[in-house]
């Protein structure tokens, strides 16, 4: 199990396929999925993104207030992060996956935090239209940039963002990182303004190894030509290079430049 969840004191409930897991900084527990027999399922368990982002959340200044606003998760796996945003304050959650298997594990650790602002759904990527008959206020997305291109995670996520914003966390490898690149190139093609959280010197900020993670960090624009974009993610830095890449977090927020004109 990641590092900052201490072990949860609740005993598995009798009957249940899941095994219990952790309860996370903020309260959350969660129950993460037995292997899966006839596939690799990675959205079953616990990945350092999900934790990082669910924690920026609740700690960081520079996250939003979600007080009363409306979420959707996309690729949410064990809904640490949605279940973290409804605990928070927003008004209506939904956790949502492409895999069948992961329905009964978000409903699962819905039940057990005894939320009821949020739902599981499925919602298949490939199957979306240009825009969702749902916008929600946040869009947030979690260890889903793994391979392929981004461009579904990419259509998915604008299908469902209005006038708000994104945030997006997932881990770092420099030499396997072709689907944060091609999703970063596809926001910058559809007009989206993408920033990266970062410390003072410039570095991405979102290790869980990190002491005070969160204190200082703002959102700094990547810019709107793409191949230098994708070289400032591919060539980042962060407080502690010794990190393997799966704990090397970076933490995007994205959002569509006419909200940003009509705050202005």
């Amino acid at each position: 199990n990641a590092q900052p969840c201490s072990p949860a004191k609740m005993a598995d409930p009798v009957g249940s396929q899941f095994q219990e897991s952790c309860r996370t900084e903020e309260g959350i527990l969660i129950f993460e999925g037995t292997p899966h027999k006839e596939k690799v399922l990675y959205g079953n368990l616990l990945w350092d993104g999900a934790l990082s982002l669910s924690k920026f959340f609740a700690t960081a200044t520079a996250a939003p207030d979600v007080s009363g606003k409306s979420v959707i998760e996309l690729g949410a796996g064990t809904g640490v992060v949605g279940l973290t945003l409804a605990r928070i304050g927003a008004a209506k959650v939904a956790v949502t996956d492409n895999e069948p298997e992961l329905l009964p594990l978000m409903r699962q650790n819905i039940q057990a935090n005894g939320l009821s602002s949020i739902s599981a759904e499925l919602l298949d990527w490939a199957k979306l239209g240009s825009r969702s008959p749902n916008v929600w206020d946040i869009v947030v997305a979690a260890d889903v940039l793994y391979e392929g291109d981004g461009s579904l995670f990419c259509k998915a996520l604008l299908a469902h963002l209005g006038c708000g914003a994104a945030y997006v966390a997932n881990h770092h490898n420099p030499d396997q990182c072709e689907a944060t690149m091609g999703f970063i190139r596809c926001a910058l093609a559809a007009g989206l303004q993408v920033e990266r959280l970062e410390d003072g010197d410039g570095r991405a900020v979102g290790c869980l190894q990190s002491a005070h993670m969160f204190e200082g960090a703002s959102f700094s624009c990547l810019g709107s030509e793409p191949e230098a974009a994708c070289a400032a993610v591919r060539n980042a830095r962060f407080p502690l290079e010794q990190l393997p890449p799966i704990q090397r977090i970076q933490i995007f927020r994205l959002f569509r430049k006419e909200s940003l004109a009509a705050r202005l």
